[in-house]
C-alpha cells in the first residue's frame, strides 16, 4: 500500500474541503460521506473500535462500484505528523458539507437577526 499517497490524498481532500472547492454528499449509510470525482469516489466514516477508540476510515471507490482502497487513521501514523487528527477534521468538514451546515447557519442567522434590525 502507498500510504505516502493516501496521506497526501487525506491532506488534500482536506484543504479543497474547507477552501469550499469539494463538495461532500450524504451516502445511503449514516454518517458516510462521499466526494464524487470523474473516474472515482472517496468514502470517509467512522468505526468504532472500542468503548475509547474511534477509527476513521476512508475508502476509494472505482466506477463500478469497487472498493479498491481503504485505509484507518491508524495506518497513517508512521507518514503523517497527526493522521487521527487530520482524517478526523476531514469527517467534520465533509460532514457539515454534505449535511448542509453553514446554509443551515445563515438561514438561522438571518432569521433572527434580519437586515431591518440594522437600521433600529
Amino acid at each position: 500500500m502507498s500510504y505516502p499517497k493516501m496521506a497526501n490524498l487525506v491532506l488534500s481532500l482536506l484543504r479543497q474541503t474547507n477552501n469550499g472547492k469539494l463538495g461532500w454528499d450524504q451516502t445511503e449509510k449514516v454518517d458516510v460521506f462521499q466526494a464524487s470525482f470523474p473516474r472515482y469516489s472517496v468514502r470517509i466514516y467512522t468505526e468504532q473500535k472500542s468503548p475509547f477508540q474511534m477509527d476513521y476510515i476512508i475508502q476509494i471507490i472505482n466506477d463500478m462500484g469497487e472498493i479498491i482502497e481503504e485505509v484507518a487513521d491508524t495506518e497513517l501514523n508512521s507518514v503523517m505528523d497527526d493522521a487521527y487528527r487530520d482524517m478526523k477534521d476531514l469527517f467534520e468538514s465533509a460532514r457539515r458539507n454534505a449535511m448542509g451546515v453553514e446554509q443551515a447557519l445563515d438561514d438561522l442567522l438571518d432569521f433572527l437577526h434580519p437586515p431591518f434590525d440594522d437600521l433600529l
